[in-house]
């Protein structure tokens, strides 16, 4: 059975708010694999923000993307720093550098237990955090989408 959603029904801001606080309730209760595989959707989630706002409001441009976090990163950021140069300084490269969410990818939720270790855990749910609140708050304050849209 495939699942086809709407594009209105689409909300990656929605999306990373959940998966953030999944990711610290994953936390709290030292399930450190689950809490690194969300906090990678947080980061994910917050990066395409900026490229359906900046890119292509319709999602297209930001669904090319996948769940590639290194291309959402690398390639989509440096696309919008180029196009827009403010954005250079507003969000800064290599994010995720030196966190788990450096390696992250989506197949990880088949990987075995134990992959990642409480510290680990905890950098990635506090980085994509920064990430998400670095990204989602301007973009209100700036007009760009709705409070609503959390």
């Amino acid at each position: 059975m495939t699942i086809t959603m709407k594009r209105s029904e689409e909300s990656f801001a929605q999306a990373g708010a959940r998966h953030l606080h999944d990711a610290k309730i994953l936390l709290s209760e030292q399930r450190w694999d689950n809490a690194v595989y969300l906090a990678g959707y947080v980061a994910e989630c917050a990066f395409k923000v900026l490229v359906e706002i900046y890119l292509d409001r319709d999602s297209s441009a930001a669904k090319k993307y996948g769940h590639d976090l290194k291309n959402l990163e690398g390639k989509a950021m440096e696309r919008l720093r180029v196009i827009y140069p403010v954005l250079g300084g507003q969000f800064p490269g290599s994010r995720t550098s030196g966190t788990a969410l450096a390696r992250w990818n989506p197949e990880q939720r088949y990987a075995k237990s134990g992959r990642w270790s409480k510290s680990e855990a905890d950098a990635a749910v506090e980085r994509a955090a920064e990430i998400y609140s670095e990204i989602l708050p301007g973009l209100i304050l700036d007009g760009r989408i709705s409070s609503r849209e959390l």
